[in-house]
């Protein structure tokens, strides 16, 4: 028996003598039940209920018989109505940054930055979740806190993900993410791109980069959000011998360097973007902002340290022991690792293509290792050691292959 049938019982078990015996006092009768405690299906705290309840349940039930006891479910039944972590940490760093003076002036923001979308975001979800959290316009309370900064260069970098502009892909328009990394010593942007996606990928993909071309940080900070807890970056941290850290939950300024240097892109790279470009790809849009994080950002004097940050990283270079890996050992680190059983045909399907295996592996449930920037060059490990190179299957090819027939069938 499901959920529903038990809530549909529980409540004909209240109204049945109403509704079995007339002689009853209706009113009474829900008076005398409404001051016992109930086992309501489903909640673990026993509950009481006033009399006007009981009363609505032998209405619906008259009109709509047992059925109607059910309870009733929402027409976005299935669709989360929470707050995603990422928007709910934008709604608060938009909140601490600028005075909305109300939620209704906060709303009216967020749907023409693109941000949120009426149909689906209404402006009672946004006073709920201001409420919930604790989210003030005015006499907002404000935590203490010290300002901070690693000694050294590598020893903190801190990554997160901000919402980009639109790029145009053949005749579509589609979202832009932003996944950057930053020295905490010398501000320096140690890895950024902008993707199609806020996905873990995109964050794996930022850092390999940024490790090849800088070394190995310390330790590497980032909010709680799911991007940045998948199993496959705590993986990462771990063989290269970075700590990870999360940052509690709607706590931006904990992390206001990259979110300082957020801003400085949509104040100064954004705008000028569009200036030059009506409308670009995402190659183009990240071949420009390469150019200006080496051109601009990288090489201006930053006011917090009075410094640029390239020349305040290469000036610490001597204080520090970097930590390298060579190109050649990047793929050792930063991999996607998925298992298949192999097929009867000595094949395993992967990313939807089909790929050919040793025969000796036929029934057996194999590990493929594949390198962030190439999944189609896929590689068997066995105990951490690759064993085998996958091929795709090349079915022309195989039929015209000789079969190779046994010597009495030679002598025929």
């Amino acid at each position: 028996m499901n959920i529903d049938d038990k809530i549909a019982i529980f409540k004909y078990g209240i109204i049945a003598p109403v509704i079995n015996d007339s002689s009853i006092n209706q009113k009474q009768y829900f008076e005398r039940a409404s001051v016992r405690e109930y086992d309501f299906p489903g909640k673990v705290d026993r509950a009481t209920f006033n009399p006007r309840t009981f009363k609505k349940w032998l209405h619906i039930y008259r009109k709509e018989g047992y059925e109607g006891l059910k309870p009733s479910r929402r027409t976005d039944r299935g669709k989360s109505r929470k707050i995603s972590m990422p928007l709910g940490e934008r709604i608060h760093q938009l909140c601490e940054e600028y005075e909305f003076k109300t939620i209704s002036n906060l709303y009216r923001y967020l749907l023409a930055e693109g941000i949120i979308e009426a149909e689906n975001f209404t402006e009672v979800t946004l006073r709920n979740f201001l409420k919930a959290n604790n989210v003030a316009f005015e006499s907002q309370e404000t935590k203490p806190r010290k300002a901070f900064e690693a000694p050294h260069i590598n020893i903190l970098w801190t990554a997160d993900f901000m919402h980009g502009p639109y790029v145009t892909e053949g005749r579509k328009k589609l979202k832009t993410y932003l996944c950057a990394i930053i020295d905490d010593y010398s501000r320096l942007i140690t890895g950024a791109q902008f993707y199609l996606s806020e996905h873990s990928l995109s964050l794996q993909k930022t850092l390999k980069q940024a490790v090849l071309t800088y070394g190995i940080p310390q330790r590497f900070y980032c909010d709680n959000g799911k991007v940045f807890s998948s199993g496959y970056i705590h993986m990462v941290c771990a063989k290269l011998g970075t700590a990870l850290i999360h940052s509690k939950p709607y706590d931006s300024p904990s992390r206001g360097k990259i979110e300082r240097f957020f801003r400085t892109v949509r104040d100064m790279f954004i705008p000028n973007l569009y200036i030059e470009h009506k409308s670009f790809s995402i190659q183009q849009l990240n071949e420009a902002f390469s150019r200006w994080l080496l051109d601009e950002y990288n090489i201006n004097i930053h006011k917090s340290i009075n410094d640029t940050p390239m020349d305040r990283y290469l000036a610490d270079m001597s204080n520090v022991s970097i930590k390298t890996i060579v190109p050649s050992e990047a793929d050792h680190y930063f991999h996607h690792t998925v298992f298949r059983t192999v097929k009867n045909d000595s094949t395993v399907t992967v990313n939807n293509c089909l790929y050919e295996v040793p025969a000796k592996y036929i029934g057996k449930k194999i590990e493929i290792r594949y390198p962030l920037d190439n999944p189609r060059d896929l590689r068997i490990f066995e105990n951490n050691k690759q064993e085998a190179v996958l091929t795709k299957l090349d079915k022309h090819y195989n039929s015209e292959s000789r079969i190779a027939y046994s010597r009495e069938d030679d002598d025929v």
